[in-house]
C-alpha cells in the first residue's frame, strides 16, 4: 500500500506542476480578432495602413510573428501531456503489481501433485503452504480451491471460479484507463490541430499581404498536436496490450492448475 500511495502522491505533484505552469488560452483571441464586424475590421486596416508605410520594419516583424503556433498556449498539448503522465503512472503501478504476482508454477504443481497424492484428506497444511507469496496468483487460487476439496469436485469448481473472478478484477484494475487513453488521445491531438489551423487562417486574414507562407507555417506547427497525440497513444496501446497479455496468461495458468486439482480429486473418488 505504501508503494502505491507514494506513486500516486508523486503523480499528483507532477499533475499539479503541469496545471499551474499552463497559461490558459484566450479562446476569443484564438478564434477571432480582437474586434469583430466589417466596420471594425475596415477601420483597423485603414488605421494600420498609414503607419505601415511609415514604419515598414514593424510590418515585417508582424508578418514574421503571424502564423506562429505557440505550443505553450495550446490546451490540447497540455491535456495530452497530463494524460501521458497519468498513463505512465498507471503503467508503472500495474507493472509493479503484476511483477509481485509472478509465481513458480513448476514448484507449485509439484507440491500439489505430491501432497494430494500422499495425504488427500489433510488439505489444511497444504492450503497454508501454497498461498505463500512465492507462488503468486496461482498459489492464492489453488489455496481457495483447496477449501472445497473435501466437499467434492463441484464445490472445488465453485471455489476456483469465484477466486479467478476476484483475481481478474484485481489484476485488470485501472487497465481501462490505458485502453481509454490509447483510443482517445489521437482525437485530442486532432482537435488541437484543427484549432491551430483556424488560428493560422485568422493570421493570414489579419496579415493582409503575408501570402500563403503565413498560413503554411501555422499549419505545419499545428500538426505537432496530431503528431503528439499519436506519440502518446502508440506507447500507451503497447503498454495496455502487454499488461493485458500478462494478465490473461496468469489467469490461464491459474485455471490450468485448478483443472489439475479437480482431476486429482476425481481420480481419488474413483479409487475409493
Amino acid at each position: 500500500m505504501s508503494s502505491q500511495s507514494t506513486l500516486y502522491r508523486w503523480g499528483a505533484i507532477v499533475l499539479a506542476i503541469a496545471l499551474f505552469s499552463w497559461k490558459p488560452l484566450n479562446l476569443g483571441q484564438f478564434l477571432f480578432a480582437q474586434e469583430s464586424g466589417p466596420s471594425a475590421t475596415t477601420t483597423e486596416q485603414t488605421s494600420t495602413e498609414a503607419p505601415a508605410a511609415e514604419n515598414p520594419e514593424s510590418d515585417t516583424a508582424y508578418l514574421a510573428e503571424a502564423g506562429k503556433f505557440h505550443l505553450g498556449d495550446d490546451p490540447a498539448i497540455w491535456i495530452m501531456f497530463i494524460l501521458f503522465i497519468l498513463a505512465v503512472a498507471v503503467t508503472i503501478e500495474r507493472s509493479w503489481v503484476l511483477y509481485k504476482n509472478k509465481g513458480n508454477n513448476a514448484e507449485l504443481v509439484s507440491i500439489l501433485a505430491e501432497e494430494l497424492d500422499k495425504n488427500p484428506q489433510d488439505t489444511k497444511a497444504l492450503e497454508e503452504k501454497v498461498i505463500d507469496a512465492r507462488f503468486g496468483l496461482e498459489g492464492r487460487v489453488a489455496g481457495k480451491t483447496l477449501k472445497g476439496w473435501n466437499y467434492g469436485e463441484h464445490t472445488m469448481n465453485e471455489y476456483s471460479q469465484t477466486s479467478l473472478i476476484a483475481e481478474r478484477r484485481f489484476l485488470e484494475k485501472r487497465l481501462v484507463i490505458l485502453s481509454t487513453l490509447g483510443n482517445n488521445v489521437p482525437f485530442i491531438g486532432l482537435l488541437g490541430t484543427v484549432m491551430g489551423i483556424m488560428k493560422a487562417f485568422r493570421d493570414l486574414a489579419l496579415s493582409g499581404d503575408g501570402g500563403p507562407s503565413v498560413v503554411m507555417k501555422g499549419i505545419s506547427e499545428a500538426l505537432i498536436a496530431t503528431a503528439m497525440g499519436l506519440g502518446v497513444a502508440i506507447p500507451v496501446v503497447i503498454a495496455f496490450n502487454a499488461l493485458n497479455k500478462f494478465v490473461q496468461d496468469k489467469l490461464s495458468s491459474a485455471e490450468e492448475i485448478t483443472t489439475l486439482m479437480r482431476a486429482i480429486r476425481l481420480s481419488k473418488d474413483k479409487e475409493s
